[in-house]
């Protein structure tokens, strides 16, 4: 057990805690959750390259617990009503395409490297999420501009989502063919 691993783990542990808070209908509490997930999210990245304790366990947690994030936070503000169902739809989707492609990347033992634009999508969608949470307990000129931030970076998150997604498909087939 490293320390980027208890990190991951962190993140895993508190999906319970996000549903619990968010089911009871506080929404600013289940937003600073995510916050504190999307953190987790990249300090354990960190802290594994700069302690040089990149482990088989971390490579396996990690992507369960962005998973497990992102799947709650969608799920969860679709069924509060607190992101358009539309979005959650375009962000689910390709989480299942790129999932089911991954899956069948590892049972033919390929493995293909991550993207800058994954990356730049998933902090796009770590922030707008947790603003659409925000801005749903705020009313005024606050609310409506946390509402507007919100609505960029969900769109352009969006964007570059299923770029990177489409990206690392086309890797992946570039990959079995040369094998």
């Amino acid at each position: 057990m490293t320390v980027p691993n208890l990190v991951s783990f962190l993140r895993i542990l508190l999906v319970p805690l996000f549903w619990w808070v968010l089911l009871e209908g506080r929404p600013t509490p289940a937003a600073l959750i995510l916050v504190v997930m999307g953190v987790t999210d990249w300090l354990d990245g960190w802290l594994a390259r700069r302690l040089d304790q990149v482990t088989d366990l971390g490579t396996f947690l990690d992507p369960v617990g962005d998973w497990l994030m992102m799947a709650s936070a969608v799920l969860g503000g679709m069924i509060e009503n607190l992101l358009p169902v539309w979005v959650g739809t375009v962000i689910l989707s390709r989480s299942a395409v790129v999932g089911f492609w991954s899956g069948w990347m590892t049972a033919r033992r390929c493995a293909l490297d991550v993207r800058m634009s994954g990356k730049v999508a998933i902090t796009f969608l770590y922030i707008a999420i947790p603003l659409f949470y925000f801005s749903s307990d705020l009313s005024g000129p606050f609310g409506a501009a946390l509402d507007a931030i919100a609505w960029v970076a969900v769109v352009g998150g969006m964007g570059l989502y299923w770029w990177s997604g489409a990206l690392y498909v086309r890797d992946g087939l570039a990959v079995v063919r040369k094998s």
